[in-house]
């Protein structure tokens, strides 16, 4: 009984010690610290769709992105947002417009990007892609109108029409590809009896026309939802592929 009593008391001052204390002290100092760490140097939390996602920005996390991953990435005005890993280079995606969905092969590392054999969508992709390889240029556009192989008078834009006004001549070469589809549904109507008309851009850097590049890094392209969800935002549609130094951080749970 009275080697019970003892055990009991010498196990009460072990629990109480000065030492267990201090151990029990250090190890929730420890837990703070790295919750900290977690939080503010490897995992952040961003609102996406009303909900609350844990994003890690190690090196690590943002190296074997999947289609379908929630990917945080920056912006033209280095806002960072969460975008739908829609796929990236070397794979194909169907992609959703007004007139028809496309068929995109997004290019790899080391690919060569010829701009006279884009289709308007890719050349503005393409377009933007060069500017931000190469911003010690100064880049513009030189925009011409065609009736199948014959140059029509550029003046002739000024028929049609972009939100209710007249389009200015100067204004053409910085429409987005979808605008210059349009314009060109509605001068085949103003000109009924011209076979095919088109428009022909030409991108020239420093005056000397860019005919082709080579990608030299890996590319996103990136939806604000899912394709079958799709609205309007600063995604893909309006920007173009994503850099894989655009990335920051990849959604690991929710």
């Amino acid at each position: 009984m009275q080697k019970n009593i003892e055990k009991n008391i010498s196990k009460i001052l072990r629990k109480s010690s000065p030492t267990r204390a201090w151990g029990i002290l250090f190890l929730c100092v420890c837990i703070i610290v790295l919750a900290i760490f977690l939080r503010f140097f490897v995992l952040s939390v961003w609102n996406f769709d009303g909900k609350k996602h844990f994003v890690c920005e190690l090196a690590f996390c943002r190296e074997n992105s999947e289609k379908g991953d929630l990917l945080l990435v920056n912006t033209r005005t280095d806002n960072p947002i969460l975008l739908w890993q829609i796929g990236k280079s070397g794979e194909t995606v169907e992609i959703p417009t007004p007139f028809a969905p496309i068929s995109l092969n997004i290019p790899k590392i080391g690919d060569t990007i010829a701009f006279d054999t884009l289709n308007p969508m890719l050349w503005d992709m393409a377009a933007t892609l060069y500017r931000e390889f190469f911003p010690e240029k100064k880049t513009t556009v030189d925009i011409s109108l065609w009736n199948m192989e014959k140059e029509m008078p550029f003046s002739s834009v000024g028929r049609a029409s972009i939100s209710g006004r007249p389009v200015s001549e100067r204004e053409v070469a910085f429409l987005h590809w979808q605008e210059l589809m349009l314009l060109e549904l509605q001068l085949q109507k103003i000109f009924p009896a011209l076979d095919s008309i088109h428009f022909k851009r030409k991108l020239l850097a420093d005056t000397v026309e860019i005919k082709d590049f080579i990608i030299d890094e890996e590319l996103f392209y990136l939806s604000c939802e899912k394709p079958e969800q799709q609205r309007q935002c600063y995604d893909s549609r309006e920007k173009g592929f994503f850099r894989k130094s655009m990335l920051k951080g990849i959604a690991i749970f929710p």
